[in-house]
């Protein structure tokens, strides 16, 4: 138990530094809401989209292959080597993109994507991809703090930036200050968003590649080949993975009829609103990863695993359903004109813990070296999703969006957990984890019935459904509860 008491630690580390930069990060959303036009801020996801799926093709897979094959010995040779092959793809993907930016902005299709901001794009993408390995580095020392410290650095110069390039230079600029009407473009607003993100990722390069680049560790390319072999199948995964969570926010331009763009702005705003979902999730792959690599070499108990994943769906489905509950209130962050996107958030919600328990369930084609596996199940996701985005979204619009996401993670979870059965038993509490998903889905039905013309009293009603359900939970798992914290 105290394992799983350490895993739980390590969530919670990583958790509360998550969470904090994430939940930061995640107020650009109302800021930038009210300060583009819905039509700018669907450009601004359509372009992240991007980024995220060429940001997994520029690390490789190299994050999990430097989990895999680090040890004492050999870990600043590895990630000075890995670092410096990572750097070296970022600076040709950047070439290629200035000398290509004509056919690949016509190729893309985004009435917004001119090609300064696309440059843009590829300069972002190409300093995050470089400080990948450093930042796993922190995590496999368990230098949480300073890991943390420099998220949280890169998301508050980040808000920073975007506050004065969006709101102060343009009032500046307004009241006739010379300089400021000089630095700012009225009529591309957009690009100050990437420039913002540019700068304050670059401060965290900064800080990382003298580090890296000057350390005592020595290029080893030659070792590099078990490695780029495991992690080739990852990357795939991931990119298939990155095509599934995106595949929604680039294919919407092409299969919305009517205001496209205006509709991807509102179906990202309220896909936002599943946030404390990805949060956990995000927290608990941070901490997952590192921590099962490290158990699995030890051959830890399988019923640990089983566990950790009955947790984990507890957690989930007490987020979800807070969130629902307490949807009037979370959607004061919103705009009026963005409320019709509300009815997306169950299926994101859902769809988002679907997706956290295929990353747990994946360990085994992990600890096995089945890799192979993990990118056929992606595979099959990114088909599935791209082909039911084209079936569902011209006929419902971002509802089709939502529900294509929600169907595909649905399926990949089905698929490692009977594929995890044949390669990597786990006996898996899999009655009591459909049970307290099914128990929260009826939860956050029978509220919804529940009709007052005084919104106070009626949250206090939800407020009481809320603890209600979280005090039955305790009661049901407080044996196992007290073992943990022992």
């Amino acid at each position: 138990m105290s394992k799983l008491k350490s895993l739980a630690g390590e969530t919670i580390i990583y958790g509360a530094s998550t969470i904090i930069s994430r939940l930061l990060a995640w107020l650009l959303m109302p800021f930038y809401i009210r300060t583009l036009d819905p039509e700018l801020f669907g450009g601004v996801t359509n372009i992240y989209s991007y980024i995220a799926v060429v940001l997994v093709l520029l690390t490789f897979g190299l994050e999990t292959g430097y989990f895999r094959f680090v040890s004492e010995d050999n870990k600043d040779d590895l990630l000075k080597s890995l670092t410096t092959f990572i750097s070296g793809i970022s600076i040709l993907f950047v070439l290629v993109v200035f000398v290509l930016i004509d056919p690949i902005t016509n190729l893309i299709g985004n009435e917004f994507l001119i090609g300064s901001i696309f440059k843009y794009g590829a300069i972002i993408v190409s300093i995050d991809a470089i400080v990948s390995l450093p930042f796993a580095d922190l995590r496999y020392r368990n230098l949480k703090l300073k890991y943390a410290s420099l998220r949280l650095i890169q998301v508050l110069l980040n808000i920073i930036l975007n506050v004065f390039f969006l709101v102060i230079l343009p009032y500046l600029a307004n009241n006739d200050v010379r300089w400021a009407d000089i630095l700012f473009d009225p009529n591309n607003r957009l690009k100050y968003v990437f420039i913002a993100n540019i700068l304050s990722s670059g401060l965290i390069g900064v800080y990382f590649i003298p580090l890296i680049f000057t350390n005592s560790g020595k290029l080893v390319f030659h070792s590099l080949q078990p490695i780029l072999k495991y992690s080739t199948p990852i990357m795939i995964v991931g990119l298939f993975g990155m095509l599934i969570q995106n595949a929604d926010k680039i294919l919407m331009l092409q299969l919305v009829p009517e205001n496209a763009m205006k509709a991807l702005g509102i179906y990202s705003a309220n896909y936002k609103i599943g946030v404390l979902m990805m949060l956990f999730i995000q927290s608990y792959r941070l901490a997952f990863e590192p921590f099962f690599f490290k158990e699995g070499k030890q051959n830890t108990s399988k019923d640990l695993y089983a566990r950790i994943l009955k947790y984990f769906v507890i957690f989930g489905i007490i987020i979800y359903v807070g969130v629902l509950l307490f949807l009037d209130v979370v959607n004061l962050f919103l705009l009026p004109e963005y409320y019709e996107g509300n009815i997306i958030i169950p299926f994101v919600l859902l769809g988002q813990l679907f997706f956290g328990i295929y990353y747990s369930l994946s360990l085994w084609y992990k600890l096995t070296d089945k890799t192979k596996y993990g990118a056929y199940i992606s595979g099959f996701g990114a088909f599935t999703v791209i082909i039911l985005n084209i079936v569902l979204v011209p006929k419902f619009g971002y509802l089709g969006a939502a529900i294509s996401s929600f169907i595909c993670f649905f399926l990949m979870m089905i698929l490692s957990y009977f594929y995890g059965q044949k390669f990597y038993p786990i006996n898996y509490p899999v009655k009591t984890i459909v049970l307290y998903i099914l128990s929260g889905i009826v939860i956050v039905y029978l509220a919804s019935l529940i009709t007052l013309n005084n919104n106070i009293f009626l949250l206090v009603i939800k407020g009481f459904i809320f603890v209600s359900y979280i005090g039955t939970i305790l009661l049901l798992e407080l044996k196992n509860f007290k073992k943990i914290l022992r």
